[in-house]
């Protein structure tokens, strides 16, 4: 399988967001602050920890030459949108379907496969979402 023809899975990962004034890679709070133990950031740790289960889940079960697998922060809505209208057009969705999963996959904790967002929870299960990512590479050799 070349480039080309090799499928995309994108993990759409949690907002990660920053408080105002912290920095591009700075937190409030937190082990080893001057503000203390407090952690502002609990449940998103917990989100990214459990898309990073996904992640190995899936990197474990499809081969490099069948899938690309990135996983891309919501915000980076200049490659999301166009990157999932392409694959969702070039898988054969027509405009409103291609246009309704563009507008899905803009939230966290999503999979994304050739464009289509697939129904998992929030955030998904490992076994489930590797299940649910062949079931749709399957439906589209078919």
């Amino acid at each position: 399988m070349t480039a080309a023809t090799r499928h995309r899975i994108l993990l759409v990962r949690q907002w990660d967001t920053q408080m105002g004034g912290s920095g591009c890679c700075g937190r409030l709070g937190g082990l080893d602050s001057v503000l203390g133990e407090a952690s502002d950031w609990s449940q998103a740790r917990t989100d990214m920890e459990a898309m990073g289960h996904v992640y190995r889940a899936l990197r474990a079960a499809v081969p490099e030459d069948v899938a690309e697998i990135s996983v891309v922060d919501p915000r980076n809505t200049a490659f999301l949108v166009p990157a999932i209208w392409r694959d969702a057009r070039r898988r054969g969705a027509d405009r409103g379907a291609a246009f309704r999963n563009v507008q899905a996959a803009t939230r966290q904790n999503v999979v994304v496969v050739d464009g289509q967002v697939l129904p998992l929870g929030d955030p998904p299960d490992p076994l489930e979402t590797v299940a649910a990512v062949w079931a749709a590479l399957d439906s589209e050799v078919a």
